[in-house]
């Protein structure tokens, strides 16, 4: 900070000010042929805008050092990148005081237009906390701000005429885009925006004055007055909106003060009330805190009850006592992450009962969900161990989600599944049912591009294999298949 200090006091003292007397002699001839405007009266005007520019980005860079502030520090350098251009706009160019060269002064002028705007669209960004705010307005400014970027090559090919227009029209058309910004901004009755369109507007309007005066072949001196004047302006509005911003963070700070101050005299009359309490009856303070302490401890454990029997709630399927299927999403995923870390095997085994639909309209609904819950009896009698989950996935089927278990493991509990089921006899309403089951099994071994739908859908072709093979039978699904 202390350093780009320096450079600006030098620039502002020494250089500046050399290439100004450097250059008088040709603006004594361009102004004797072209201008109206008395070129010492233009040159005393130069002097003061390099003064109080100078002096007015100092304070920016003081006040930015201490607030500690991004939002001043933009400010400070955009008012220094902009009177830089303004400066060069007007024949006073640091590098016209080391060449002559059109192209070199050009590419100058281009480079300190665009980064001047560049500058103020990231002011804007950070005044208004863009990122953090909205994200899309974000974007929208970081786009423009490439464009600028991008176009500022296309200046060197492009004839005095053409690059005034050009840098005007940038510059216009970044106005306007800031402006649609802040209205957009301002729509939450927030002044600080609406005090920022204002600015924007009334630059604008010194933009359009600037195209006037240019295509009516006013003299350039007058034209880059009218430049210093609407920088000044500029600077004016964005010091007020600062030092309203800065007077609004005092005044929080002020409120925050007050009521901390009022909390702590309130948390102090209450200490001394307690300490009056305490001090008329210290056992019987202690007893109540007991009782209260008993009582919340009671809730607490009512408390994790209620959210246990909820918890369980949210898992269970209330007709078959399995899981249901958002446990079954949750576990699958958290299993096939766990195999995938751990490099062991996982096994999913679908269980659909056959011929599910006959036994509804046989025998009524009941009996099907008769049936259910005992071949959910089975599941859970077969599910030895505790890593091993049973979920009813929907209506008739069941999905047996197997960790650490391989291809082969798989395959023998799914026999004794559908063993067990072939030889359960259901009975109800003084009849005898006979189920079977059909199974698909699939076995995860760390192959490439597999995802827990992926794992699903093989173990259910290979149910779909059973059922087509004359069900109550088990298939094997490959991976690879799918």
């Amino acid at each position: 900070m202390r350093s780009l200090v320096a450079l600006i006091f030098f620039l502002g003292v020494v250089v500046i000010p050399h290439a100004a007397l450097a250059q008088v002699e040709a603006m004594t001839t361009i102004a004797d042929e072209t201008s109206t405007l008395p070129l010492t009266m233009h040159l005393h005007f130069q002097y003061t805008f390099i003064g109080s520019s100078l002096i007015l980005t100092l304070m920016c860079f003081a006040w930015a050092r201490a607030l500690r502030s991004y939002s001043m520090a933009f400010l400070a350098l955009y008012f220094s990148i902009k009177s830089l251009w303004i400066l060069a706009d007007g024949g006073i160019s640091i590098v016209g005081a080391l060449t002559d060269s059109f192209l070199l002064l050009k590419m100058e002028n281009s480079l300190l237009a665009v980064l001047s705007i560049v500058i103020l669209v990231g002011f804007t960004g950070k005044l208004f906390s863009l990122k953090k705010r909205s994200q899309k307005y974000y974007l929208l400014l970081r786009r423009l701000s490439l464009i600028l970027i991008i176009t500022t090559p296309v200046s060197y090919f492009l004839s005095q005429l053409e690059f005034w227009l050009l840098i005007q029209v940038l510059n216009s058309f970044s106005l306007i885009a800031l402006l649609y910004v802040a209205r957009k901004l301002s729509e939450n009755q927030d002044p600080l925006p609406i005090i920022y369109s204002i600015m924007l507007l009334v630059q604008l309007s010194f933009n359009l004055v600037g195209y006037v005066l240019h295509f009516n072949r006013v003299p350039t001196q007058a034209v880059n007055c009218l430049d210093m004047l609407a920088f000044w302006f500029m600077a004016l509005m964005v010091t007020y909106i600062m030092g309203r911003r800065y007077y609004g963070h005092l005044q929080d700070v002020k409120l925050a003060q007050q009521r901390a101050i009022a909390s702590a005299k309130t948390s102090q009359m209450t200490q001394n009330e307690l300490l009056v309490v305490q001090q008329e009856g210290q056992e019987l303070l202690e007893s109540r805190v007991q009782e209260r302490t008993l009582e919340l401890n009671i809730a607490l454990q009512e408390l994790e009850t209620a959210n246990q029997e909820l918890q369980e709630r949210n898992t269970l399927d209330e007709l078959s006592g399995l899981y249901n299927r958002r446990h079954y999403d949750q576990k699958l995923l958290a299993e096939f992450r766990r195999s995938r870390r751990n490099l062991t095997p996982l096994s999913l085994i679908l269980v659909d009962i056959d011929h599910f639909k006959k036994v509804n309209d046989s025998y009524g609904h009941l009996t099907g969900d008769k049936c259910i819950v005992e071949t959910a009896g089975v599941i859970k009698a077969l599910l030895q161990r505790s890593t091993d989950v049973g979920c009813r996935y929907g209506g008739e089927e069941f999905c047996l989600i197997l960790p650490e278990t391989d291809e082969k493991g798989a395959y023998t509990l799914a026999q004794e599944v559908c063993n067990s089921i072939s030889h359960h006899r259901i009975f109800s309403n003084e009849n005898f049912i006979n189920l079977t089951v059909s199974c698909g099994v699939t076995t995860y071994q760390q192959e490439k591009d597999v995802t827990p739908e992926v794992i699903f859908a093989s173990a259910d072709k290979a149910l779909y294999k059973a059922k087509q093979a004359g069900r109550n039978q088990v298939q094997v699904g490959l991976l690879s298949e799918i």
